[in-house]
């Protein structure tokens, strides 16, 4: 090990820079992300980036959530999502484990929000789109998908 002259506290404090590649349709999607998030692009990638190992052990955890105190207009307003879109995330948030992480069947959603199975998957692209949710594994016939609700700042 000694044959590269590193000593053993400077690989601790190691900084690895890792590059990834999207085409442009993303590209605009996570910058419009960004803006609305009020960081850069650069931050905004960072803070996904932390959050796909979910096994982390200083992972944050969500606050606990006032379902009933849970005012749908205005959270529709502060994240430019419609108010079908805040009621979902309220749905989800009131499923999410203390991870984020809620795993429901999309018609299952749909009846909690009183809307059709159709809508759900359009709001929850709107909800992705706004950084208020991401997929943690995709749907398939008969099992339901994974998502993981982002907390408010």
């Amino acid at each position: 090990m000694g044959g590269f002259g590193f000593k053993e506290a400077e690989r601790a404090d190691a900084v690895y820079r890792y590059s990834v590649r999207c085409d442009r349709a993303t590209s605009t999607k996570i910058e419009a992300a960004a803006r609305k998030a009020g960081i850069s692009v650069t931050a905004f990638v960072q803070r996904h980036f932390e959050s796909i190992l979910d096994a982390r052990p200083n992972a944050p955890k969500l606050a606990t959530f006032d379902a009933a105190g849970f005012d749908a207009v205005e959270f529709s307003k502060r994240h430019h999502v419609t108010l079908m879109a805040a009621r979902l995330w309220g749905t989800l948030r009131v499923h999410a484990g203390e991870d984020g992480h809620v795993q429901r069947f999309q018609t299952l959603l749909a009846e909690d929000i009183g809307c059709d199975h159709a809508s759900t998957g359009r709001l929850v692209l709107a909800l992705i789109e706004a950084g208020l949710l991401e997929t943690v594994r995709k749907g398939k016939m008969g099992t339901s998908a994974t998502y993981r609700v982002i907390g408010e700042v």
